[in-house]
């Protein structure tokens, strides 16, 4: 009976994975101004009143009808986009912690991406001379290890080599399409998907051997340089599909914002995605 009862007034779409950060802040703030004074008044009733709304918190994500939409209006983008980041753990840029091997790392404002990935044979000029594509040979090189990566541990060895931990410690769990690795039960970091996943483990393992430089990056610089890669492929390790590099808005539950994503034309595996501002065409931290 009770618990057909909560499956009734619990709403999935706001709950649980779904659950909105912002949404729930609000709510909660607006449950304890609203109960404060019946504390009060009478504390046995309003501690009641104040449960109440926790659990409908809980079960229904939110208190007030209507609150995605008044949080979309009222809250500045730029503190929804830091709840966004939240929900989604980063998983524009993944984020690796740093090993204790990283000493004497380079100076990370005065690095060069595009230059030094034209200088270890990873990107080149276009026919045209006006871009940068991949550069074949490396193109090879890289899918040959996305292979054996996908057909091996699927990258958990590479990335403990990268934090320098056991790869006992290091797991990987899906949410949805994306995949996230964990160190113990300590976040690492979030990737598109698993092949995209795969592919910055095999890129990591073929830079490595490529240059001495890439060990002495900061973890940061690895992680930007890892995704421009990604967003450079023309076709899909998995399929062989096109990739098409293309913006499109997202929708979540409080805004709405830009992306420019990379994604198999083929298969659908989405290998990039990062959010910028339209009015300046800039990348979004």
């Amino acid at each position: 009976m009770i618990p057909s009862l909560l499956e009734r007034v619990r709403n999935p779409e706001y709950v649980g994975e779904n659950r909105c950060l912002p949404c729930t802040a609000v709510n909660l703030a607006i449950a304890g101004v609203v109960t404060l004074p019946v504390v009060v008044l009478s504390p046995p009733v309003g501690v009641a009143a104040f449960a109440a709304s926790l659990a409908l918190i809980y079960l229904r994500g939110y208190l007030v009808p209507g609150t995605p939409s008044l949080t979309k209006r009222y809250f500045p983008d730029w503190l929804l986009r830091r709840f966004d980041k939240a929900e989604r753990t980063g998983s524009v840029r993944h984020v690796l912690e740093p090993s204790d091997r990283e000493s004497g790392e380079l100076d990370a404002a005065a690095f060069d991406t595009e230059t030094f990935l034209v200088e270890v044979g990873a990107l080149r000029a276009d026919d045209a001379g006006a871009d940068v594509v991949l550069d074949a040979s490396f193109e090879r090189a890289w899918f040959h290890r996305i292979d054996a990566v996908r057909g091996g541990d699927g990258g958990v060895g590479q990335l403990a080599r990268t934090v320098g931990v056991d790869a006992e410690r290091v797991s990987l769990s899906d949410h949805g399409s994306a995949v996230a690795a964990w160190l113990d039960d300590d976040w690492l970091g979030q990737w598109e998907s698993r092949e995209a996943f795969a592919a910055d483990m095999a890129a990591s393992a073929e830079l490595d051997d490529r240059t001495d430089v890439w060990s002495r990056l900061p973890v940061d610089v690895r992680g930007q340089v890892l995704g421009g890669l990604r967003a450079c492929m023309a076709h899909c390790p998995a399929c062989g599909g096109t990739v098409d590099l293309g913006t499109h808005a997202v929708e979540s539950c409080c805004r709405s914002y830009d992306v420019i994503a990379a994604s198999c034309g083929h298969c659908e595996v989405r290998y990039f995605e990062a959010e910028y501002d339209a009015t300046d065409g800039a990348f979004v931290d």
